[in-house]
């Protein structure tokens, strides 16, 4: 994942965040005749290549599917029908690349396609080892997370010198994909810089369909009671480095962020802190009828404002293309998506533009 080298300054209930190149995962998990292993996928980089994917194991597409072509140190590949190599699902997609996804190491998952452009459809690999000559010609979508020993393992078995192609079978028994999203996370995978007594507010967004999700958060390896939110606010009393981590996790799967934390004494001002939303504001707030949101553009931009409830979950999208340089303003008349009214409570307001975005609790009454 790419890191910026940025210090982020998190104000009262407000938070000014950096794009971290990776910031939505889905997972798939492979369970195979030799073992099993999980995947996580890009879908906010590759969302073409992923979601393609990701239609294809829901439907059982790959269940019951061999690994047709084992080339032991450079990849193991699947997703044919036929298990010859020459099958697909019928249609193709166009290539996807980005430079932030490459054949670094053992592991990663990628499209496999013929020798003409935008000609993958369904069959996919995995390499055994880092293939740099692979960049910018296959579309990397995914990485091993768990279960590597396995897929390394089916490198080795016997094959047809003539094709590749296992002596005894690799079966695919079930490819699926599990039942958690992860969505943006805030502040990014940065250095995090605070003061003492400064309340400041960290955000995993998370998604599952069917599962109960759970957040569990710990501040330097102690545990936060009743911390069980997509939003977590902690107050430093101590200054120094500390470490705020979370784990969210449904009946599938689980997955953890970690940020380092640096708390001083005294105000921190930065250059380097920089927003195309330079401010957001909310009134009245706490509001009953309707509320004003106001924010602070640098340049003229479409905006999309997401309203989220404290289970992290979205109530309300709404974009905005006509927007100017300097304040802009959005009412909102305490409505959902489906243009019912939210029940009193607390809710958190996200202003994204341009890759950037400031958060705001509002409560309604």
């Amino acid at each position: 994942m790419r890191l910026l080298k940025l210090a982020i300054l998190v104000t009262l209930f407000t938070i000014c965040l950096f794009p971290s190149g990776l910031q939505a995962r889905r997972f798939a998990r492979w369970s195979t005749s030799m073992g099993s292993w999980t995947v996580e996928l890009y879908d906010e980089l590759v969302p073409i290549t992923v979601n393609n994917f990701v239609d294809l194991a829901n439907a059982g597409f790959y269940n019951n599917l061999i690994f047709h072509r084992v080339i032991d140190g450079f990849m193991i590949q699947d997703g044919c029908p036929l298990g010859t190599g020459y099958g697909g699902p019928g249609y193709t997609i166009t290539d996807e690349f980005h430079p932030d996804l490459v054949h670094d190491q053992a592991g990663i998952l990628a499209m496999a396609r013929t020798s003409a452009p935008n000609s993958a459809g369904s069959q996919y690999y995995i390499t055994l080892a880092p293939q740099p000559h692979l960049n910018g010609g296959y579309a990397v979508f995914g990485k091993v997370l768990e279960g590597l020993e396995n897929v390394l393992e089916i490198g080795h078995v016997p094959v047809n010198v003539a094709n590749n192609k296992p002596l005894t079978p690799v079966t695919i028994d079930t490819l699926r994909i599990l039942d958690l999203i992860i969505g943006d996370i805030f502040p990014a995978d940065n250095l995090v810089i605070g003061n003492i007594n400064e309340s400041m507010v960290f955000v995993v967004e998370a998604y599952a369909y069917q599962s109960a999700l759970h957040f569990e958060w710990s501040v330097d390896g102690v545990s936060q009671q009743n911390a069980d939110s997509f939003i977590f606010e902690p107050v430093f009393t101590v200054s120094g480095d500390h470490v705020v981590h979370c784990r969210i996790y449904s009946t599938d799967w689980s997955h953890e962020v970690s940020w380092p934390v640096q708390i001083g004494t005294v105000g921190i001002e930065s250059d380097a802190v920089s927003s195309v939303v330079s401010s957001l504001k909310i009134a009245p707030n706490p509001f009953q009828g309707t509320t004003t949101i106001s924010y602070d553009l640098k340049q003229n931009t479409p905006v999309t404002i997401n309203i989220y409830d404290l289970r992290g979950r979205r109530i309300r999208k709404q974009q905005i293309e006509s927007t100017k340089s300097g304040i802009n303003q959005w009412i909102w008349d305490g409505r959902n998506g489906a243009d019912n009214r939210v029940a009193a409570g607390m809710y958190l307001i996200q202003i994204k533009a341009d890759g950037f975005s400031r958060f705001k609790k509002c409560s309604v009454y």
